[in-house]
């Protein structure tokens, strides 16, 4: 992958002030993470410029890139197989199955081992021994979340992040849907740190934080809340948000006003002056005039602000292995330590 280029963008306020991080930016810069959200239809190439983003986190920041997984999901990560690190709550064994491009009826693939594929598969016992031992900076970490919550619940008692219109009392149960997880991840990333450069990539967000969540059982639309409002410290904390979905407002309002940098994907029309119906909530204006990006081809997209807009381009990035890589987590399985997988970088 080449490297990537500070002094080939037209803009300093697009590319380098996204990528290249600073504590102390001034009035030119963002000071510390910025937020970033992509929006783009299915097979747009979003989850390939996340890989790439990726990429150039960990070159210009060494952050420690956090990629959000899903169990049983395809494995969009899986071009960056050789280099990643797969962290698995302790108590969980994963199961991985490749799953090839040709389907066909009854086929379930067949069953590898995932530390023949990654780099290293290794286990954390709560949200704080990941973020304190288990996360490596300047490497590619794919986490998968604990449906044991653990941890969750001591963060948010511990903390001041109380939802300040509502009576209920927040809980983190094995009850609630795993990705709930998340939230209590992000807040402790907030409240107990470490305060390094990370990078939080989300693709598919509006899953995790949809605008119209309800207030259910498990209160889904408070904690999204909780977190939401805790946005403004990811940026000074140096925890930089990459998020990706289909539309723009499907993404909770709390998690989408609070990103300045968006990326316009190829194959739709972009937001334009003309038209203010277009323009993403929480913009004020933006400034490209013209339809510049429904005739575009996958591997472009427009990365603008409020100010500024320049088209981008990225590499493809391919699989090591064909086919599609769907990983699951059974809880019988072992309790370990790190263990190094048969791939190396």
């Amino acid at each position: 992958m080449r490297k990537f280029d500070l002094d080939a963008w037209d803009y300093d306020d697009l590319g380098p002030a996204l990528f290249d991080h600073t504590w102390d930016g001034g009035t030119a810069r963002v000071s510390g993470g910025p937020g970033c959200f992509t929006v783009g239809k299915e097979g747009s190439g979003k989850s390939t410029l996340l890989l790439r983003i990726a990429s150039v986190e960990m070159a210009l920041n060494e952050a420690r890139v956090v990629w959000s997984a899903v169990t049983g999901s395809r494995s969009e990560w899986l071009p960056f197989a050789p280099v990643a690190r797969v962290c698995v709550p302790k108590g969980y064994e994963p199961t991985a199955r490749l799953v090839p491009k040709q389907r066909s009826r009854g086929s379930r693939g067949v069953e590898v081992d995932l530390e023949d594929i990654v780099r290293e598969v290794v286990y954390y016992k709560d949200v704080m021994d990941l973020n304190l031992r288990v996360l490596r900076d300047g490497q590619f970490n794919v986490v998968y979340p604990d449906p044991k919550m653990r941890g969750c619940q001591w963060v948010y008692e511990e903390s001041d992040r109380v939802v300040a219109d509502s009576s209920d009392e927040v809980e983190f149960t094995a009850e609630d849907p795993v990705n709930h997880w998340w939230f209590g991840w992000g807040l402790s990333l907030v409240e107990r740190g470490p305060w390094a450069w990370t990078s939080w990539i989300q693709d598919e967000v509006q899953s995790l934080a949809p605008e119209g969540a309800a207030n259910d059982k498990y209160l889904t639309r408070l904690k999204i809340k909780m977190l939401g409002e805790s946005m403004e410290d990811f940026r000074k904390n140096g925890i930089a948000r990459y998020f990706a979905g289909h539309k723009d407002k499907h993404l909770h309002s709390l998690w989408r006003d609070r990103i300045s940098f968006r990326i316009h994907m190829n194959g739709t029309a972009n937001p334009r002056q003309s038209r203010s119906s277009s323009i993403p909530v929480g913009m004020e204006s933006v400034p490209m005039e013209e339809d510049l990006m429904s005739d575009e081809d996958i591997g472009t997209a427009l990365l603008y602000t409020e100010s500024s807009f320049e088209k981008v381009g990225w590499p493809n990035i391919p699989k090591p292995i064909k086919g599609d890589l769907k990983v699951y987590l059974d809880p019988d399985g072992r309790e370990g330590a790190t263990s190094t997988g048969g791939v190396t970088a």
